[in-house]
């Protein structure tokens, strides 16, 4: 089966006769980014990573039922063709502007135009992980990397994983030679 593109004509619809917007036949609401982090930041880190991930997991699931109409599962698709529906959901939703850079076996999601500083980050990175998981059945969390100003990285990974980074990241490791240490080379005599 052919895997479906990401189309975003209709990904929203506005109803202005009636006050709503809907996405996915779910009714939606345009808040500011700094309304949305104000709640957010006084709501603390907990009820924070509550609301990303239920939001992330819709993100997913509208991902999954996607593939899932046209016969296919995003599980089998390319990393290529998941990232594209992902940068699509995430971009119809004002997050920003997704892409993906692999560091050998690691696979790095880069937000372009990220909104709110450490706050944002704190909201985008259970967000993207909900997303993942839901869209390809797995279980995936996205640990921060990297902040330079408006652009973030994630990387994605398993939950054992995530927590070695993080543990890294705390020690002062530089992000690039965590995922160094996260995939050791093989160690097969010849190797430099």
């Amino acid at each position: 089966m052919a895997n479906p593109p990401f189309d975003a004509s209709k990904a929203v619809t506005f109803d202005l006769s009636r006050g709503q917007i809907q996405k996915d036949d779910e009714p939606r609401l345009l808040v500011s980014a700094s309304a949305l982090l104000a709640l957010c930041q006084a709501a603390g880190v907990d009820a924070t990573g509550v609301f990303a991930r239920a939001a992330g997991e819709a993100i997913g699931r509208s991902i999954a039922r996607r593939f899932e109409r046209t016969g296919s599962d995003a599980r089998d698709a390319s990393v290529e063709t998941v990232v594209e529906h992902l940068s699509g959901e995430l971009a119809v939703a004002g997050f920003g502007t997704l892409s993906a850079e692999r560091w050998g076996r690691a696979l790095v999601l880069v937000v372009d135009r990220a909104m709110g500083g450490a706050e944002g980050d704190r909201l985008l990175g259970p967000l993207l992980g909900s997303a993942v998981s839901k869209a390809m059945k797995v279980e995936a969390q996205c640990v921060g990397l990297a902040r330079d100003r408006d652009r973030v990285r994630f990387l994605v990974t398993s939950p054992k994983a995530a927590e070695k980074v993080r543990e890294l990241l705390a020690a002062g490791v530089s992000w690039g030679e965590a995922l160094v240490r996260l995939h050791p080379s093989s160690g097969k005599a010849g190797d430099a």
